[in-house]
């Protein structure tokens, strides 16, 4: 039988509840034992709402037993119901250092809910300690930062896994990898991602957010870093994990209404990044958290010489030619055929299940280090591209962060 992966969780903001209902949910396979915060009010929001949860899905559990129709399941439904419970005996810790809680607690891995400027720190901390680490996107600032966090990792033998790998556990995703990445599509050159709101900038259009989102010293970016970063993620998984070669950015800021409050705004409201990868592939990604265009297709879009993706429609290549009387070829006719894609019967996990699964495995987590690293690659260089006007190579973007003496590691965009 697995282990119950023990969690402390470093950060209790806003997105820590998702940590915390995501650990919950799968009471055979994680127990959270301790939540970390320098904000003495979010640390005790957070543990009372760990330990009223576990006692709400305690109450459910129970009741559900009482109505189950199988045997089987009553049992489960008991088993998880007692786990739940004992949260009242057990108890959560709380610190306000998370290097405290990492020589304190008997931990098997951390759950940064924190903004990424505060992820390198604690992910490197946490390896180095020998605990697994789930990490909230986007992962860093800069590749330097993820390089730093998956080599720590790495050279500890830990996990390392970040929150937007759930973009990728689902039977559509799976089955479009398959098709890209065994070569039933041919040969895959080109694909091209889009995804924009009309208006939705965190603080300007959006509440309730962290001043810490326009600020690119301590986001990265803007758009590319809060929602493309999914796609992107997303891309990066369906193509077979292609690493990055060139980076081509183009940045905006200005849609209206201007920003008139008082914290920092240097962040873009619409990127476009054009990749190539070393194995021959490009890319396109646009984003935008703010745009005037309607009725524009959006959506990935994965051109192979067999066939196609347009969104998660399968379009294969029927074509044929035409011949004369002599049999002699004279004109081919191409027909797309949309084809049924074949979906795997097995089941996914959640993102955390996924987690928890590979801190008791051999396997890697779906969006492990080196996808994320790749991700933040062509994130922190489609903004220093636009900052230079011209392409860079990802060996450049290595080359011109370690020349940054200062702490502010975003690019702004004027």
């Amino acid at each position: 039988m697995s282990k119950r992966i023990k969690i402390g969780i470093i950060g209790c903001g806003m997105i820590s509840g998702s940590h915390v209902n995501g650990y919950l949910a799968h009471p055979q396979h994680a127990e959270i034992v301790a939540v970390c915060d320098v904000v003495e009010a979010n640390v005790k929001r957070r543990h009372a709402e760990v330990l009223s949860g576990a006692a709400a899905r305690a109450k459910s559990a129970t009741a559900d037993a009482e109505k189950a129709e199988t045997a089987e399941a009553r049992e489960q439904l008991k088993a998880d119901a007692a786990l739940w419970a004992a949260y009242a005996d057990n108890g959560v810790k709380i610190f306000s250092d998370y290097n405290e809680m990492l020589k304190a607690c008997d931990l098997d891995a951390v759950s940064l809910a924190t903004p990424p400027f505060v992820h390198e720190g604690p992910a490197v901390a946490a390896a180095q300690a020998g605990k697994h680490v789930f990490c909230e996107k986007p992962m860093a600032r800069t590749a330097t930062e993820a390089k730093n966090m998956r080599d720590a990792c790495d050279a500890a033998g830990v996990k390392l896994a970040y929150q937007s790998g759930g973009t990728c556990l689902d039977p559509t995703s799976y089955a479009i990898r398959d098709y890209v990445t065994s070569g039933k599509l041919g040969d895959v050159y080109y694909g091209r991602l889009t995804s924009y709101r009309v208006r939705g900038r965190p603080n300007v259009d959006m509440f309730g957010f962290g001043r810490w989102f326009l600020n690119s010293a301590y986001s990265g970016g803007g758009t590319v870093y809060d929602t493309g970063v999914y796609d992107i993620n997303r891309s990066i998984y369906l193509l077979g994990s292609p690493q990055p070669a060139t980076i081509s950015g183009i940045a905006y800021r200005g849609m209206l209404p201007e920003y008139t409050g008082e914290e920092i705004n240097d962040v873009e409201e619409h990127v476009s990044i054009f990749v190539r990868f070393t194995n021959g592939m490009s890319f396109t990604y646009e984003h935008g958290w703010a745009s005037n265009m309607a009725e524009q297709p959006q959506g990935i879009f994965i051109f192979g010489s067999k066939g196609s993706f347009s969104g998660n429609k399968l379009f294969l290549e029927k074509g044929k030619w035409d011949t004369d009387d002599q049999g002699n070829r004279r004109r081919y006719q191409s027909d797309l055929v949309e084809t049924p894609l074949a979906l795997p019967k097995s089941s996914f996990p959640d993102k955390f299940r996924d987690f928890l699964n590979a801190c008791n495995s051999d396997a890697q987590p779906v969006s492990n280090g080196d996808v994320g690293l790749k991700v933040t690659e062509i994130m922190s260089g489609s903004l220093l591209s636009a900052k230079l006007g011209r392409e860079i190579s990802v060996e450049e973007l290595y080359e011109i962060e370690a020349l940054r003496t200062e702490p502010t590691p975003g690019w702004p965009i004027p």
